[in-house]
This record gives structure tokens, sequence and C-alpha cells, in this order.
């Protein structure tokens, strides 16, 4: 595929990016050229984002789960190249979204202040003024765009600038009646109808709300597999493709919540886990397994078996999930979209299922349950031959944004800080090598090299290092044993922030 000579940003020139971002584009290597426009030849892009989804539960990778069943995501994998080392540059969810819309990092939160209706933790912003969209610069080049979603921050008042920047938004409630909008559902399930699905230590907490508003919203809808929330975006999805197919080139978000909890699957997608285990022998069924966003299994007073039914639900609705990726791209293939569309599929993060004695997110302990991620690009009709099939960079989310407007043979604004990904299909390296990943997660921050991985608090405390070739699973902390490389790391986060990581207060950065 040949693509128009494009510009291409630099890191180092983002001091100098916010007026020539007022032109719709930014400071680029070899050309000032103001116009904004996608190349003759442009391909369609289609981003398939799924929240919550563990890379060792996709089988595509070599260490995955045994629960996983994610066929229609390996086939996808076998002509794309597949990332071993991705890594989100900040999470959590929100975070995410705000770096994959803008392709500029939110590491190190330097700018954080507390935003009514989202979660009081550094990093939850909405979109700032200043800040682009990728789906604008598309816009402004020509492109038709769409987005579909059942995330509630996406579909909530905190992103409604990126809504207005679409063509088509096809925004689904069936997840953001109780999370989005701060206020409650006004069908709420009776108490006695989400009793069975909740622990007993569960009872007095948020989550009762929760359930009563999830459980209400859905027994409205839900009487077959399509009426389920992954089903239901990705459906919309190929609704709007039919809609697409003669505007190309187009730009396609297909973004679903799941399989983040509840962990709900249809039942059919249970079959495969036929033996009743731990609590369900007392009639619970534990699709809400924790207190958003985390609870201790300690203190939840539940066995090993049971916490092996909540992974085994976990799979289940990922399972479930899959399945209409690959509904999804089956249209596309029905539709003869796929030779000239440029896929790229990832999750904003992990998390952890049992590890750690913990299950959900918990910001102090964001292991590689919770920061390896999948994540795959698929060409437009599909890896050539001699292209390779898995890459060690440590690819991001703030990659997003550059590497679609790349395939589309767009010019990137100024601000956007991410790599052009599209590159690699031509042969050519990143600019930024990356021998470091570094990403942050609330007041916790990660550092790794692809050896050694460092966790520590912004204030320089809880600092744990980990040999991830001789014990993947993060359990030993080997600090006090190498005090050189955990300060060789920690020099590396200081020097990505800028110079110096910023302590935090309760509702806006302090200093540093």
């Amino acid at each position: 595929m040949a693509l128009q000579p494009r510009l291409t940003r630099r890191r180092a020139l983002q001091a100098g990016g916010a007026g020539a971002l007022a032109l719709g584009l930014g400071a680029c290597n070899d050309d000032l050229e103001s116009q904004v426009s996608h190349a003759d030849d442009a391909p369609n892009t289609l981003l398939i984002v799924t929240d919550s989804t563990r890379r060792d539960f996709v089988s595509a990778y070599d260490d995955v789960d045994e629960l996983a069943d994610t066929p229609n995501l390996a086939d996808l994998a076998k002509e794309s190249l597949l990332f071993e080392h991705a890594v989100p540059e900040a999470m959590p969810t929100g975070t995410v979204r705000r770096a994959l819309i803008t392709g500029m990092r939110s590491f190190p939160f330097r700018n954080w202040t507390m935003t009514p209706a989202l979660p009081q933790e550094p990093g939850w912003n909405d979109i700032y003024p200043y800040q682009p969209m990728f789906t604008e610069v598309m816009g402004e080049a020509g492109v038709e765009t769409a987005y579909v979603t059942d995330n509630p921050f996406l579909v909530g008042p905190r992103f409604v600038d990126f809504r207005r920047t679409l063509n088509m938004v096809r925004p689904d409630y069936s997840q953001a009646s109780y999370r989005a909008f701060n206020r409650p559902f006004k069908r709420p399930a009776a108490r006695s109808a989400i009793e069975r699905y909740l622990f007993p230590k569960l009872s007095d907490s948020i989550e009762v709300q929760r359930l009563r508003e999830y459980v209400g919203w859905n027994n409205l809808y839900r009487r077959r597999e399509s009426d389920y929330s992954a089903a239901r975006v990705i459906r919309s999805g190929m609704d709007v493709l039919d809609d697409l197919k003669d505007k190309q080139p187009f730009f396609l978000g297909v973004d679903a919540f799941d399989p983040h909890e509840s962990l709900d699957p249809p039942r059919v997608y249970m079959s495969k886990y036929a033996r009743v285990k731990g609590s369900e022998r007392q009639g619970i069924v534990p699709i809400q397994p924790w207190d958003t966003p985390y609870s201790r299994v300690f203190d939840l007073g539940i066995d090993e078996e049971t916490v092996e039914r909540v992974r085994e639900l976990y799979a289940a609705e990922l399972t479930f999930v899959d399945r209409w990726i690959g509904r999804l791209l089956n249209k596309m293939d029905d539709l003869k979209l796929l030779d000239n569309t440029a896929v790229m599929y990832l999750s904003d993060h992990g998390l952890t299922l049992g590890e750690y004695g913990l299950l959900g997110k918990h910001a102090a302990y964001p292991n590689w349950p919770i920061y390896r991620v999948p994540y795959m690009i698929r060409p437009p009709g599909g890896r050539k031959r001699g292209q390779p099939a898995r890459s060690d960079y440590f690819a991001s989310t703030h990659d997003v944004a550059s590497t679609l407007l790349g395939f589309m043979g767009i010019r990137s604004p100024g601000l956007m800080d991410g790599e052009d990904l599209s590159r690699l299909f031509e042969g050519k390296k990143p600019y930024d090598d990356r021998p470091y990943f570094t990403a942050a997660y609330a007041r916790y921050l990660i550092c790794g090299d692809g050896r050694w991985v460092l966790i520590t608090h912004s204030e320089n405390r809880r600092t744990r290092l980990f040999d991830t070739q001789a014990d993947p699973e993060e359990v030993v902390n080997l600090v006090d044993q190498y005090p050189e490389i955990a300060a060789r790391l920690r020099r590396v986060l200081e020097e990505e922030a800028g110079g110096t990581l910023p302590q935090f207060g309760d509702e806006a950065v302090l200093g540093g």
C-alpha cells in the first residue's frame, strides 16, 4: 500500500506545537504546509477496544490462561502485528480513553485537578481545550467518522466534546445509568432480585445499588444473547458499517465496556465450566464479585474454588465478546471492506483475579495482570509475507491516534506525542526506540525495561522491584538486593516526567 508522503511529529517539537495546532496540524519534521488531507488511496480504519482485558486470557499470546477461548482474536492476530509488551501509558478507563482520543500522554498527571462526576484520583480529567482529537483531525481531512460504545464515561457528560467531532455516534446506555451520570436509575430491580449475585460480605456495599440498577435496566431489554451489552454495541457497529460502506475512507470505533464487571455472560458461554464451584453451592452466582474498584479475597470470606469460579465467569464474558468481534469482522468481510481497512485492537488495562489476594483493580498493585494488555494491528489486506508477526516494542495507548492517522496519510498535530506504528509495515522503525516503558495508575508509577519492573508511589515509597524473567508472577520484591537497578528505573520515571515527579493532594497537584 503506497501512501502519500506524510509528516511526522516529534516529541521535541511539542513546545512549539500550540500555534500550529490552531491550523489543525503541528510542527513537523520537514514541511510546515498547513493543508490537512488524507491520502488519495487512504484505507479505512477500524479501532476495536475492549475494557479490562487481560493479555493472558487472549489465546493469541503464548502464555495464555487455560480458561481462555478467543478464536476470533486469534484469527485476527494471524494477520496482524502482535505486540508482546504493550503497556498503557496511564490507567484506568477514563485516562486511557483520553490518551486514545488525543494521542497525548497523561503521565505524569502534572495538570490534574479533581473533576466533578469523575473518580477522585490523579489522571481522571476530561479532554482539555488545548488537546487535539484524532477524530476532529480526520473530519478536517474529509474522513467520515463514527463511534459506538457503551463505555459509561464516553457516553456520559465528560466527553461530550469528543462526540461532537463525529459524523455518527451511537451511545448505548446499558452500562451507564449508574456509573456516568451520578443519578439514580428510575426503575431499579428489587433488593431480593440481586442477592444471588453478591457475596454476603458485599451486602452493605455500594454494589447493591449498582446491581439493582444494572439488573433493572437489563431486565427491561434482555431477552436473548444479542440483547446483552457487548452484543448491542458491536451489533450497532455492524449496522453503522451499512451506512459507512459508501462513504470511504471512514473511521469506525467500536468500544465495548465488557468484559468489565459485572461478569454477566449469556449462560451458554458457561457451558464449558459445568461443575458448580464454591459459593454457587449456596446459590450465589458472583457476577459482581468485588466492591469496585477492588476487594481483598480474605475480606470477602471466599474459598479458592469461588475465586476460580470468578475467573471462569470472566473467561466466559471474554469468550462472548470475542464471538461478537468475529461477527463484526465477518460483516467487514461480507461488505468487502477488510482488504481496504486497517484494524487496531487493544484493551485499556487488565484486572487481578485472585493474584496478590485481590479481585478487581487496586491502584497500589498495578502489576502484570493490570499493565499487560493485548494489542495488535492488522494492515489493510492483512499482514504481508516478510512483515514481522510479533514485536517487542513497548506500544502504548497514546500511539493509537497517530497510527490511525498515519495509515490514512493524515498529518498528526504536533502536540500528539504518540508514535505512528503504521511505519512498521513500511519497514521503518519508530522514531522513539523506547528502551523503557513508563506508566501511571493514580499515585503509583511503573517502569520496565523488558526484564526489570519497578512499581513505586510518586512520593518514593512502597517501592517494589521484580525480575520478570526469573519471577514472571512478580511476587518476590528485590529492591533491597538491587538498589542500583531500582534507582536507574526511578530516574527514567523522573526524566519521562520532565525531571521531577508531581506530588498529589486530595483535589489537585501540590508540587513537584
